[in-house]
């Protein structure tokens, strides 16, 4: 599957109150932290942002456009009803970050831990997801297209009324993984994964 990579343009390095001061958040790079910020309505297009720990910055009716995040903390984040486009989350932590009634487009998750994390209600086109773990997520209402997991770690997590056809589940852990009836038409998974798929569903398998 193709995914259109993050454009970045020739780039300065800043920090994020730079950006602020300048307002500009737009061809740069940022590695520095910087305490109690707090960045609303804005749009970050075409940055690199590494080392970053958003803990201590808040970030409101912010749109992503061409970013690369490089171990950077984003826990608890609310992206909720934004637009993110050709994005790229690599050894990231996205605990408990919300996406519902997000537009994603473009967007690779590479080896980021992604528990509790809530897309509800969003949509996600052109998605590589890989060696990640979004245990216990809540896929609510989701519509998925052109979405690739490979080894992603789903356990505990929910699917429920979400568009999901030709989405494969082969290479992924489902344990305890709900799926509403909806949401199962036209996956794919393993034959290992048919019993976690059958019990769900309350139908009894016999070894004759």
């Amino acid at each position: 599957m193709k995914i259109s990579k993050p454009k970045i343009k020739i780039y300065n390095e800043k920090t994020f109150l730079d950006c602020i001061n300048e307002d500009d958040f737009a061809n740069c790079e940022i590695n520095i932290n910087k305490d109690d910020i707090s960045i609303s309505n804005v749009t970050f297009d075409s940055m690199i942002i590494t080392n970053i720990n958003f803990q201590s910055i808040k970030l409101d009716s912010v749109d992503l456009l061409d970013v690369i995040f490089e171990n950077c903390d984003l826990s608890n984040l609310n992206f909720d009803h934004q637009f993110l486009t050709r994005v790229s989350f690599v050894n990231c932590k996205l605990s408990g970050t919300t996406f519902i009634d997000a537009t994603l487009h473009d967007i690779e998750f590479i080896n980021c831990i992604m528990k509790y994390t809530n897309f509800s209600g969003s949509t996600m086109n052109n998605i590589c997801i890989q060696e990640s773990d979004f245990s216990s997520s809540s896929f609510v209402s989701t519509s998925f297209k052109n979405v690739l997991l490979n080894n992603v770690n789903l356990s505990k997590s929910e699917f429920i009324e979400s568009k999901m056809e030709g989405l494969d589940f082969s290479k992924c852990d489902i344990t305890n993984t709900i799926f509403s009836m909806k949401s199962l038409k036209g996956i794919k998974i393993s034959v290992l994964q048919c019993q976690n798929i059958v019990g769900m569903l309350g139908v009894e398998v016999v070894d004759e």
